[in-house]
């Protein structure tokens, strides 16, 4: 599969020592890219979305993590470890829902603390050095595996599709939000290299505008027919035959196969329901959450009012003082989903338990 952008959302240089990342709040008007060199400035760009996408942010969070451990200068294991251990859960923090945060900062853990053992009684001075080059070629695997799981997803979408069918996309679950090609848009590139011409309907993506912003300016620059609707059209589009699939990301799935996405995807579901469009969910295994047992176990993250009455607007849009609620995210129930993209292969939300146990 070739890729339609010359660079990544997300990248450590060459020294280790800076984390590169798009900042995605500047698009689609300007491509700026921001060198990253403390765990307060990862922080700030995964919380502020300046890298959003749960892959993305997992990949940004393990890079981070190696960047500021490189960064740290110390002759001693102890204070290495400390240190490490205080930016681990500093960028635990920095967003609640995408579970590939947790999941790529608890992999790094394992990574120190099994290199550590296998130094033994190894002098501090070259512990030191084994444990930063170890960090850094762990966090670069994630991202590497991370391409190869987009390629394999991309290919599996792809495999659901026929020529000239047509796509509604919410948020943005495409090569801006991974490492590489995209999850649920990347089938959608597949496509167009294999000559099926696809048309995007990309909802735009309140409060935030996502797929307005990142999936419409995504799908543009790479030559897809897209065309870019409101929120409150996806049931007029559905009503008038003119939507074949729904394809969407996801930031965690439940041990039972609720979903937790972008705000609004749980009714784009709804509505598919009832014309009989089919709803396909692109999720990494490393989205799979066994630990929550349904999607009423997910914490969802609420925003600030700030994203839904003044941001992208030259006055506020709404009165002062107007109360506002913000959630991130929404859960779309099992029952509303017609299967999971995952590398390992096209499962119904009810097998997600078992997905992890395929080699």
């Amino acid at each position: 599969m070739k890729s339609v952008f010359p660079y990544d959302s997300v990248e450590l240089s060459a020294s280790g020592r800076e984390v590169v990342i798009l900042d995605q709040t500047q698009l689609p008007n300007q491509e700026k890219f921001l060198h990253l060199t403390s765990a307060e400035e990862i922080f700030y760009a995964i919380t502020r979305l300046k890298v959003r996408g749960a892959p993305a942010i997992g990949i940004a969070a393990a890079f981070g993590l190696a960047m500021c451990i490189n960064r740290f200068r110390t002759r001693s294991l102890a204070a290495l470890e400390k240190e490490f251990l205080r930016v681990k859960r500093y960028l635990f923090i920095s967003r609640p829902t995408a579970v590939n945060l947790m999941w790529s900062l608890d992999r790094m853990e394992r990574c120190f603390y099994a290199t550590k053992q296998s130094l033994g009684t190894t002098e501090d001075k070259h512990a030191i050095e084994v444990i930063r080059n170890a960090l850094t070629a762990e966090a670069r695997a994630i991202k590497a595996e991370d391409v190869r799981m987009c390629e394999v997803i991309s290919e599996l979408g792809f495999s659901l599709l026929h020529p000239g069918c047509s796509i509604l996309t919410h948020c943005n679950a495409g090569h801006l939000a991974v490492s590489k090609f995209g999850t649920a848009l990347g089938p959608i590139y597949y496509a167009q290299q294999q000559g099926y011409s696809p048309k995007v309907y990309c909802d735009e993506t309140r409060p935030l505008l996502q797929g307005a912003r990142l999936t419409a300016y995504e799908l543009t620059k790479a030559g897809i027919d897209v065309t870019l609707v409101c929120d409150n059209m996806a049931a007029t589009l559905m009503a008038q035959g003119k939507v074949d699939f729904v394809f969407v990301g996801c930031d965690r799935v439940a041990a039972n196969g609720d979903v937790a996405n972008k705000i609004g995807t749980n009714g784009v579901a709804i509505i598919a329901k009832y014309y009989k469009v089919p709803v396909y969910v692109f999720a990494p295994t490393s989205t799979i959450d066994l630990t929550s047992a349904s999607g009423n176990d997910i914490v969802i993250e609420e925003r600030p009012a700030f994203e839904v009455t003044d941001m992208y607007y030259t006055k506020p849009m709404a009165p002062k003082g107007v109360q506002v609620y913000n959630p991130a995210f929404d859960i779309t129930p099992a029952s509303l989903v017609t299967g999971i993209v995952t590398e390992k292969g096209i499962i119904k939300p009810r097998e997600v338990k078992n997905i992890l146990k395929k080699g």
